[in-house]
């Protein structure tokens, strides 16, 4: 738990309801009704029955990096410049005359590895598109005209649809063996010739590479990462049904390499048959009021930190896998009621679908009470609720570490730091990394640190009030304190002239190596009541002697008596590396406002 989370979350606002937020992909106009007859002519048409290239637009407000979704609203890594032309797997005769096409495109694989091409600052082989920051790599391609069938036997090639840019038809295959020839075929599209000359010029300045698609994509056009990645997940899975599940034979490759069956040759004939796998997995953003939970586990890089997820069970709804894997891996359960889809999204690791989810657990709730000076000895006590998010209890084996974090405090670290996984780079103590601008996880973080929560109305400094910070709402708050020293907290209430309030926490350290005493306490009051001033523009705040604090009564504010603050309750809280101990707030040395 973060520093100021466990108990700090108290203040936390109403998390907002507006979360089933999903994203819809423009509609893609194919079929043989649009497209008319398959013949070689119609095939040199195909772009005009298909939409032409989107060009990226990065809606992320913190980073330069690829965008989780286009304004065709598509997202990253899905297919989104090209027309699968599902229907036409099936039809042999089809997809051959797309393969004899002169633009027919192959992309080539070396197993499950993608082959793509460094791309320069002065680059211009993508022609007169608009270049991207982000963009380090292109597609290696070749035609496949320029190969001939007894070096790549067209039964090894898989049919991905048709480009959207051109109406090229798309091929890829794993090249295995039969390298050299490829690469001399890329080269000769990458030089734009058939001489060799030119063709082993361009591969004395340039470098092919195979890349890992999902660790390339974030580097490349949406277009061609979607592309790459439907390549890379359609051979992963053919590689592991080479044989026959039912009966251990051969299979064999049909409907354009998206389907395979059983070859068996004996006297059983067998019926075993295999379709593409796709392996959901919920992605989670669990809420509690202004805190999230992220975790991360033993491989990550210190300081990065993303949502929880997991995959389906067999028998299982969605929304049961979210409750399960949260339950799991944080030992936090979540309200069923108030888990909602958000967004999905295709990921090639290698063949995976990431269902976004919002849900929100119960808080905690502890009372704080706060006795009357009044003298009158009917007065009753004052009990106030303190609520916070309860502490992960975490499943070592599936987590390294899980905490809350403020939405705040989030907010501030958005575009700070890039992806460990992806710049090697060190986070700084103090501060957190998340996923890349194009993951779903990211997503959900971006989206719900924006929301609206709310300001404090009647407050004359335009300002909105920290709901969490040290004494003089100082922002943001560190998550790793430099000592092990005890801080005294008060929950107060900041009222505005125009009648509206804002519920906050204050922490201060103590002024010793022990628990807070009443001096610490009184003199983060005295705090408290400076900062209230500055909040309600200025009005002066009298001293803390001979005002009445706690049990519902306020802090008098000069001769208007105006109302600036009113203390709740507060305590000690102890930090040790990092986390937040629950029971110090019910310590007997917890300081009870007189």
């Amino acid at each position: 738990v973060d520093l100021c989370l466990g108990a700090m979350a108290a203040m936390a606002a109403a998390c907002s309801t507006s979360w089933g937020t999903s994203y819809r992909a423009s509609p893609v106009s194919r079929g043989r009704a649009a497209c008319g007859s398959w013949s070689k002519d119609r095939f040199r048409s195909r772009r005009d029955c298909v939409p032409g290239a989107m060009r990226s637009v990065d809606t992320s407000p913190s980073s330069a990096g690829a965008s989780f979704v286009d304004h065709d609203g598509v997202p990253f890594f899905a297919l989104s410049d090209a027309d699968r032309s599902s229907e036409l797997r099936g039809d042999a005769n089809a997809i051959a005359l797309a393969s004899e096409t002169k633009t027919a495109v192959l992309l080539p694989l070396t197993g499950t590895k993608v082959w793509v091409i460094p791309v320069g600052i002065d680059d211009d082989a993508n022609g007169d598109e608009q270049k991207e920051p982000h963009v380090r790599y292109r597609p290696a391609q070749a035609l496949l005209s320029s190969i001939p069938p007894e070096t790549l036997d067209r039964k090894r090639i898989s049919f991905l649809g048709f480009r959207g840019s051109d109406g090229a038809a798309l091929f890829c295959a794993d090249v295995t063996g039969i390298e050299t020839a490829v690469v001399n075929a890329v080269a000769q599209v990458e030089g734009r010739s058939d001489d060799a000359q030119k063709e082993k010029t361009w591969l004395d300045q340039n470098k092919i590479e195979t890349r890992d698609a999902k660790s390339v994509g974030p580097f490349m056009k949406r277009s061609d990462a979607g592309v790459l990645a439907q390549a890379a997940g359609l051979l992963t899975w053919q590689r592991t049904v080479r044989f026959c599940a039912e009966c251990g034979s051969r299979t064999a490759l049909i409907k354009a390499g998206h389907k395979t069956i059983c070859r068996d040759d004996t006297e059983t004939k067998c019926k075993g048959v295999n379709y593409p796998k796709l392996m959901p997995a919920v992605l989670t953003l669990t809420t509690c009021g202004d805190f999230c939970l992220l975790g991360r586990n033993s491989k990550w890089p210190p300081g990065f930190y993303s949502c929880l997820a997991g995959f389906v069970d067999q028998s299982e709804s969605l929304e049961q896998a979210v409750s399960r894997e949260v339950a799991e891996e944080s030992g936090i359960s979540v309200q069923h009621e108030r888990t909602a889809f958000v967004t999905s999204q295709p990921w090639p690791f290698p063949n995976q679908l990431m269902v976004g989810f919002r849900a929100e657990c119960l808080e905690k709730t502890i009372l704080l009470t706060s006795n009357s000076r009044s003298g009158d000895k009917t007065s009753r006590p004052s009990v106030t609720k303190f609520s916070y998010p309860p502490s992960p209890n975490l499943d070592r084996n599936e987590l390294k570490d899980a905490r809350w974090f403020h939405r705040d405090w989030l907010r501030e670290q958005l575009g700070k730091h890039g992806d460990p996984r992806e710049t090697s780079k060190e986070i700084p103590v103090g501060s957190i990394a998340l996923p890349g601008t194009h993951a779903l996880a990211r997503r959900l973080v971006e989206q719900w640190v924006m929301e609206d929560g709310g300001g404090y109305r009647g407050n004359t400094s335009g300002k909105k009030i920290p709901v969490v910070a040290f004494t003089g709402g100082a922002l943001p708050v560190s998550t790793l304190p430099p000592t092990n020293r005890s801080h005294a907290f008060v929950a107060c209430e900041f009222l505005g002239k125009g009648g509206g309030s804002v519920t906050a926490l204050r922490f201060q350290p103590t002024g010793g190596e022990g628990a807070p005493t009443k001096n610490d306490h009184e003199r983060l009051a005295k705090e408290c009541e400076k900062e209230a001033s500055r909040w309600v523009g200025g009005l002066g705040v009298g001293s803390a002697s001979g005002n009445t604090l706690g049990g519902g009564n306020t802090t008098q504010m000069d001769s208007n008596h105006r109302k600036a603050v009113r203390f709740l309750g507060g305590g000690q809280i102890c930090f040790r590396g990092g986390e937040v101990s629950e029971s110090a707030a019910y310590d007997d040395e917890r300081y009870v406002f007189p």
